[in-house]
């Protein structure tokens, strides 16, 4: 008991130097490890560094960050991380981050991303967002998790049709070729999502004075097409099945067809994942399912 109220003690002591902006990087490897030790105290500490993202001040919010980044790279549970707080923080604090700020928290958010998808709907605006970012590789960083959650959850981007056209319209081409790429997965699954982009991606591919841009355009509306065509020719040349139905409470309901939609839906190919994840030198967000 003594040694666990010492222990206790180590982790409160710490949390208050993060608290107090003080922390150093050798801290939060000492925290790292003293939760490896005792996992039973992992919630508590990462609470209250939640807490600290919302009431701390500057120095304590990036010391926060920093140590949340490299807590997460072993510790992701459900609950474990305030989703809500950090995309607050990329909305509400973004000038008050430090070099490398919002990296560490997209960082944060792709290991959540990669094991718990259906949770990061909050994020979906602020993630286009991050895709104008003046740095590069937060705009690679921002495309993944985007990209995970579009195969996962393609519903989270309904009514998010101004932003893809924003980012369609952007400053950096790379950005404008991670938003083909992401309507290319959404038209798998609903059109109606990227029903509004139509005119844009042909004006793209015919006018556009960069090559890459033209032909990721090209290929994005071969697909919108090819979707099209696919749905079309399903509801000509098949015969009207029975919708499947469940027993509930001793009644027989009908699924209705979104529902039954869901079922189609392809999961992230984990290879894939780990392939653009060890090409961007960013081996130590793969997160082991």
């Amino acid at each position: 008991m003594i040694f666990y109220n010492n222990f206790q003690r180590k982790v409160r002591n710490i949390i208050k130097k993060i608290e107090n902006g003080s922390m150093s990087e050798s801290n939060v490897l000492s925290l790292c490890e003293l939760l490896e030790d005792h996992p039973d105290m992992i919630q508590e500490s990462i609470g209250a560094l939640n807490n600290i993202l919302i009431k701390g001040d500057i120095k304590a919010y990036n010391c926060a960050i920093s140590a949340l980044s490299k807590i997460s790279e072993k510790y992701i549970g459900f609950e474990h991380y305030s989703i809500d707080a950090i995309v607050n923080c990329m909305h509400e604090r973004k000038n008050d981050l430090r070099e490398n700020g919002l990296l560490n928290m997209l960082e944060i958010l792709s290991k959540i991303t990669q094991k718990y998808p259906e949770r990061m709907r909050i994020a979906v605006p602020e993630l286009f967002i991050c895709l104008e970012n003046t740095n590069p590789i937060n705009r690679e960083m921002a495309h993944f998790i985007l990209s995970i959650i579009a195969a996962a959850n393609h519903e989270f981007f309904k009514g998010r049709s101004k932003e893809i056209i924003r980012v369609l319209n952007g400053l950096y081409i790379d950005e404008r070729i991670y938003a083909c790429r992401l309507l290319k997965q959404l038209a798998v699954n609903d059109q109606t999502i990227v029903k509004d982009t139509h005119d844009l991606l042909e004006d793209l591919r015919l006018n556009h004075p960069d090559s890459n841009l033209r032909t990721e355009a090209g290929f994005t509306m071969d697909k919108l097409k090819e979707a099209i065509t696919e749905k079309s020719s399903r509801s000509n040349n098949h015969p009207q099945l029975t919708k499947p139905s469940v027993v509930v409470a001793n009644r027989k309901t009908t699924i209705s067809d979104d529902l039954s939609e869901l079922s189609e839906l392809m999961a992230p190919n984990k290879e894939e994942m780990i392939d653009l994840l060890e090409g961007m030198n960013l081996k130590h967000l793969i997160i082991n399912r």
